[in-house]
């Protein structure tokens, strides 16, 4: 349709929607991804996809993906709960920001926004709700199905170039480089294209760390954990609130596919993406100072193994021993501890011929629950400008401009409302028994 080509560096989710919407509308690109290989690295767990990012992935994605990605979804499940560290009612003063049901983990998100006449929805299936739980890496196998011939994986970015008529050219540390066109970070919090082009915008540090978790879904669990305990963590969605951090927990029980599903079968073209198996689990991630759930000031790299696990189980030495049986059986590999970053203003890049999306340009706190949404949105809305280029109604500077802008006002509003959840899940709370406090005392963000 055009000569107009794309270079994504980063096949997280945000840059793969990016390419399915630019496979959609014609438009030419490649994906480079500094990982060897899709599994090459722990993708992490459950995240929860809502109406924004569901409307961004069916406007980019081919007709009917979408209802593959429901119904490899975890099962709706109803109810769920605020409770303290004993199962007790958690008394917590909402803000207006959060959602009113108790399915959610308090995760809010900005208004919804319609697209353009040209984003094409689906209805959700009956009995199926609009947000969705989803294992992070299935989607990310989803969004790689169709496309995997264009992904490049073992290409870690390290500089541009610009050809005389302004287009540019990404190159890579194996002396490799892309075609020329724009250039679009799509690679992270740690994004080497952004502190290539803009050093001086490296997300701060908030101080906070999650540490999240899987524990399997097994008969033993099950039986430790007895009918009040099951209930507890097995409908919606739990938030535990403890003195000065908080516990998501929420069981991922996934529906079984039929033998004869495409879908789980080998790949048969160099394009196609079979799909990994996922067993039944509980997810878990505690969210707090670095300094209550690690005993230090600040973690600046990831933390993974049988350390995290200690200091959890310490930390609930005290708590209801349906909660203890989740923590202790749990996969020590699994357990991963990251420190929370945030950009305090996301702002414009406004650098000709480079632009960005997702953590890339507005890392966020992941007590909002917002930050995969917002990527998604992001992509969908950069495919939509590209395509306008590629027809001719636009200039390419013209639909940077106007998705940057964009982009910067929603990703504000997600960043202040992931930082109002964080400090709701950061509150002191008083120790059980404690003489009530005054109203004045309560929430307030």
């Amino acid at each position: 349709m055009s000569a107009l080509h794309v270079t994504i560096i980063g096949a997280g989710l945000g840059g793969l929607c990016l390419a399915q919407g630019l496979r959609r509308a014609g438009i030419s690109f490649d994906v480079y991804e500094r990982d060897d290989a899709p599994a090459a690295r722990f993708q992490g767990y459950r995240l929860r996809i809502d109406a924004n990012g569901l409307d961004a992935l069916t406007q980019c994605m081919p007709d009917g993906q979408v209802e593959r990605v429901r119904q490899r979804a975890a099962v709706a499940r109803t109810g769920g709960r605020f409770v303290t560290p004993q199962l007790d009612n958690a008394d917590v003063t909402l803000p207006p920001s959060w959602h009113d049901a108790h399915t959610d983990t308090g995760a809010a998100r900005p208004r919804r926004r319609a697209l353009s006449a040209a984003a094409r929805r689906t209805a959700p299936p009956e009995g199926i709700p609009g947000d969705l739980s989803l294992h992070r890496q299935t989607l990310r196998e989803i969004l790689l199905d169709g496309i995997l011939d264009r992904v490049h994986f073992g290409k870690s970015f390290s500089r541009t170039t610009t050809t005389d008529d302004g287009r540019h050219i990404a190159h890579f540390e194996d002396g490799s480089c892309s075609a020329p066109g724009l250039v679009v970070a799509a690679d992270g919090s740690h994004s080497r294209v952004r502190e290539y082009v803009l050093p001086g915008m490296t997300p701060r540090d908030t101080g906070n760390v999650c540490c999240y978790g899987l524990t399997p879904l097994s008969t033993a669990l099950l039986v430790l954990m007895d009918g009040h305990g099951e209930a507890t963590v097995m409908e919606g969605s739990t938030v535990v609130f403890a003195d000065g951090f908080a516990v998501v927990i929420e069981a991922m029980l996934f529906r079984r596919q039929p033998g004869g599903d495409a879908a789980s079968s080998p790949a048969i073209a160099p394009d196609r993406m079979p799909l990994s198996p996922v067993s039944d689990y509980l997810y878990w991630a505690f969210i707090g100072p670095s300094q209550k759930l690690l005993s230090a000031p600040n973690a600046n790299d990831e933390l993974h193994g049988p350390a995290p696990l200690s200091r959890i189980e310490a930390l609930t030495e005290s708590w209801h021993p349906h909660l203890r049986s989740l923590f202790a059986h749990a996969v020590p590999d699994t357990i991963r501890t990251m420190p929370v970053r945030s950009t305090t203003s996301p702002l414009p890049w406004q650098v000709d011929g480079i632009t960005g999306l997702g953590d890339a340009v507005h890392t966020m706190s992941p007590a909002g629950g917002l930050g995969a949404n917002t990527a998604l949105r992001d992509a969908a809305q950069l495919a939509e400008h590209l395509h306008a280029v590629a027809q001719g109604h636009s200039t390419l500077a013209q639909a940077i401009a106007a998705y940057e802008r964009d982009m910067c006002e929603r990703a504000r509003e997600a960043v202040r409302l992931a930082d109002a959840g964080a400090a709701l899940l950061n509150a002191r709370r008083p120790p059980p028994n404690a003489p009530a406090q005054p109203a004045v005392d309560a929430i307030h963000l």
